[in-house]
């Protein structure tokens, strides 16, 4: 079961941990309709890299109020105050997809204190230009066309919702015919299929609200990437079905300090995958 803390304004955030409680303090970033769950669920391996993985849901995810009307630059404040709850002086942090921009918003906000980045499929801001042209799932590219009628837009994620409500099994069954590349990453073992299960469930539990606001969050994310400094490695599949590996190498031109990696033949989950968690999870240890 999750932790909670309560923010300045009142709201919940809800978290976990894994790997080695004593290791090097990384705190990772979900993706839009994910959770804190998603990771590789051998947590024995992430703790022989001696690295404390710090997970929190987003708000509207998970145990996390929401937050409406939010931009992507205050998580870097929630994460503040959540790195002061944990008593971290100094840690890491991480992302995948729509997580990235939220550990860009934290490196961003905390200079001093987020020392290295990593990203893997990560997603860049959807206001720059060309930047929505590089999405490849079909279900995004709807959700750009009718992004300025709120209620269609949020009917369409509710009704996403209700089948995970409906049938959780077979939601991920399907969204591995949609994705095809990252099916076999969804199943790959009965505990990473379990693992995939509950981070969407995690991840609709409140409706449709956490991916709601994430959405509005991914234009104007009040800061500039090339704001961000700090070292940073961007990983990237060359099989995305989501987006377009094009995108990940965009946002990484527009970070300053910068390193791109790709994975041959990986989906967009790809990361969760053994070798490259290993890959992933070192490289953020740093």
């Amino acid at each position: 079961m999750s932790k909670k803390m309560t923010l300045a304004d009142g709201r919940t955030l809800s978290f976990d941990s894994y790997g080695d409680p004593d290791g090097v303090p990384v705190i990772f970033n979900h993706g839009f309709s994910d959770s804190h769950v998603i990771r590789n669920p051998d947590d024995a391996l992430t703790a022989s890299l001696g690295v404390r993985w710090i997970c929190a849901d987003q708000p509207g995810v998970g145990g996390s109020s929401p937050k409406p009307g939010r931009k992507m630059v205050d998580w870097g404040l929630d994460m503040e105050q959540f790195a002061d709850h944990l008593k971290l002086e100094t840690f890491n942090v991480a992302g995948h997809s729509g997580g990235g921009p939220h550990a860009l918003s934290i490196a961003y906000h905390m200079p001093e204190r987020a020392r290295k980045i990593t990203l893997a499929s990560p997603v860049a801001p959807f206001d720059a230009p060309g930047v929505t042209d590089m999405l490849v799932m079909k279900d995004l590219k709807m959700i750009v066309r009718i992004r300025h009628h709120h209620r269609l837009l949020r009917w369409a994620m509710g009704m996403e919702a209700k089948k995970i409500e409906k049938d959780l099994a077979s939601y991920v069954r399907s969204a591995g015919d949609e994705l095809p590349h990252d099916a076999p990453t969804f199943t790959r073992t009965p505990e990473q299929e379990a693992m995939f299960e509950e981070n969407f469930r995690l991840g609709y539990i409140q409706d449709e609200k956490g991916v709601y606001e994430m959405t509005e969050a991914l234009w104007g994310w009040g800061f500039d990437p090339g704001d961000v400094k700090q070292q940073t490695d961007v990983f990237y599949g060359s099989a995305d079905d989501i987006i377009s590996p094009d995108m990940p190498r965009y946002l990484a031109g527009q970070l300053p300090n910068s390193t791109l990696h790709e994975w041959d033949g990986a989906g967009h989950y790809g990361f969760i995958d053994r070798e490259r968690w290993t890959q992933f999870v070192a490289a953020a240890k740093g």
